[in-house]
């Protein structure tokens, strides 16, 4: 009897003891969770480009696209290591070598005045019409592209730049660089954007827009 007196004691003690803990401690606000997923935004990277409340006069369009003269050139040149297009370029030539001669006779030093100038004078200046701005920065992005690719080409193992490696890399290089020249100077004709991946963006936040 007295033992089980004690034990009935106890679990009455402890008991009590723990209506009083839970008693003493606040209890926390259970927080509840949402169902719903998160949605992504409308533009991941964050630039939007500006509304075009109206259509960009036809010398502004017409100036958009000489930029792209030079990335042209550009292309045009190392197609012409690709001997598998040499027939492709044949049919052109009438009509791309005076130009390609007329770039071609500039000094070395007039490519780094130009991407100077254009920069400071063009990009970076809020007086010049946003369209106009954006298309100078695109093309000379793609100007930039093209020396990069030809300059780590020249890394490459003469049997690799000369073979039938380099002449598929070229050929593959000057279809990719070639159509995505012709989609930008159709953006500007037309008084649009290009929405090229990679070049958009890098070209949108080198221009001060607010």
């Amino acid at each position: 009897m007295a033992f089980t007196d004690m034990s009935s004691a106890s679990s009455l003690l402890l008991s009590g003891g723990q209506n009083l803990r839970f008693r003493t401690i606040p209890m926390l606000p259970r927080l509840h969770r949402s169902c719903t997923a998160p949605r992504a935004t409308k533009d991941a990277s964050g630039f939007r480009f500006p509304p075009m409340t109206k259509k960009p006069r036809w010398w502004w369009r017409t100036l958009a696209c000489l930029p792209y003269l030079l990335p042209f050139h550009q292309v045009w040149m190392y197609a012409q290591t690709a001997y598998n297009l040499h027939p492709f370029l044949e049919l052109f030539e009438f009509y791309t070598y005076p130009f390609l001669m007329a770039i071609g006779s500039l000094p070395r030093w007039s490519l780094i005045a130009y991407f100077l100038i254009a920069y400071l004078t063009i990009v970076r200046r809020k007086e010049w019409p946003h369209f106009f701005r954006f298309h100078v920065a695109v093309g000379m992005l793609l100007e930039i592209a093209l020396q990069v690719t030809g300059i780590v080409s020249r890394w490459m193992p003469l049997s690799w730049y000369w073979g039938k490696f380099g002449m598929h890399f070229w050929t593959t290089a000057f279809f990719l660089f070639l159509f995505t020249t012709i989609e930008c100077i159709r953006c500007a004709l037309v008084g649009m954007y290009a929405d090229i991946p990679f070049f958009c963006d890098a070209a949108y936040i080198q221009i001060p827009y607010e």
